[in-house]
């Protein structure tokens, strides 16, 4: 039995990469706080560090969120950009004053908020998610063995930065939509019939190797650092559908994909916290009953975990969403392949042709 052309489709969140050695966003406010704690270079931003991070809990409470305390990396940086709007922000004509401990923490200066986040960022770019990805990724190369027993090319949404696909997929091809030049461009996806490679490879949030040319506006790609204020990633805004390309490109492309031949959602490491992405979700599910929500995740109490989804997406639909309780790299090595993906459908309505 095999699945038809585009009726499977992968959707990789952080969860996926942690195996291999890359903090998830929860991870990467350990890794943080942790330097905060121990590193000379850090320390003087532990205060506002320790302000921003109370505040947080201290709304959340005002609304009655105790328990879990939501507080993420990105969730840090979107505070980070909101204050650092300023007297640029949309409500601060309604705002009298910043609180009097806001400029204490921040010696009466922006630019320490600003230093902090350019900091992190850095963090980011040569530490969380850099790795030895010969090693710690092999795992990935289950995309590739399935996709030659799937036989047909392999679509991969992602919202990571990392290169784990790219390192761990090389010899199978894997199309990010780069061109002659190094320039990203759409029509290279418009083109499939000329794309000699078997996994097209969307990365909705952006690329750890990813630059923007300051007067072309071209996309780019380096293989050595990019200053942080240059990376081509989309971190800790609230505004994650971004009108400029590839992002909103991608995004256009998760639509018409899964709400087009789309039979399986296959979502590995996804947290569920990115309400466009759950949006577009939610729409394919209750547009086709017969459409399949695979969660790859795992979980010590899996009927909360699938609840908690079902109400994220705003679906009663059970038989929509399965639940596979394992992590990225068991899935990859022992369960990704299409015995294991048919036992979702019953005999009857079973999306797949006989060979």
């Amino acid at each position: 039995m095999a699945f038809k052309k585009d009726e499977l489709i992968f959707l990789l969140g952080a969860g996926a990469s942690v195996e291999a050695g890359i903090p998830a966003s929860c991870g990467m406010i350990s890794e943080l706080e942790n330097l905060l704690n121990t590193n000379n270079d850090w320390k003087d931003y532990a205060p506002v560090y320790h302000f921003i991070k109370s505040s947080i809990i201290y709304a959340d409470g005002i609304q009655g969120k105790f328990e879990p305390f939501n507080f993420n990396i990105e969730r840090l940086i979107n505070t980070i950009d909101e204050l650092l709007k300023s007297d640029e922000h949309p409500l601060f004509p309604f705002i009298g004053s910043w609180t009097p401990k806001l400029p204490e923490v921040s010696d009466n200066n922006f630019k320490k908020l600003s230093d902090f986040r350019k900091k992190i960022v850095i963090e980011l770019r040569d530490h969380w998610v850099q790795l030895e990805y010969e090693d710690n990724a092999a795992y990935y190369s289950g995309l590739s063995a399935f996709q030659e027993e799937y036989q047909y090319p392999l679509r991969i949404f992602t919202l990571n930065y990392d290169l784990c696909v790219e390192k761990a997929c090389l010899e199978n091809g894997v199309e990010r939509g780069f061109g002659e030049g190094r320039n990203w461009d759409w029509r290279i996806f418009d083109n499939e019939e000329e794309i000699q490679k078997n996994i097209f490879l969307y990365k909705l949030h952006g690329s750890i190797d990813w630059i923007r040319d300051d007067d072309s506006g071209f996309l780019t790609y380096k293989n050595s650092s990019i200053p942080p204020e240059k990376l081509e990633i989309i971190f800790g805004t609230t505004y994650k559908l971004q009108y400029i390309d590839p992002f909103l490109f991608f995004a256009y492309e998760f639509r018409k994909r899964i709400l087009s031949d789309a039979k399986v959602l296959i979502s590995i490491g996804y947290g569920f916290a990115d309400e466009h992405i759950n949006g577009i979700i939610s729409q394919a599910l209750k547009g086709n009953p017969s459409r399949k929500l695979l969660v790859v995740s795992r979980s010590d109490d899996q009927k909360s975990e699938l609840d908690q989804i079902k109400k994220t997406l705003d679906t009663r639909l059970d038989e929509n969403i399965v639940f596979s309780n394992t992590g990225a790299k068991q899935f990859f090595k022992n369960n990704l392949n299409l015995s294991y993906i048919s036992n979702f459908f019953p005999e009857e309505e079973a999306p797949f042709d006989e060979l």
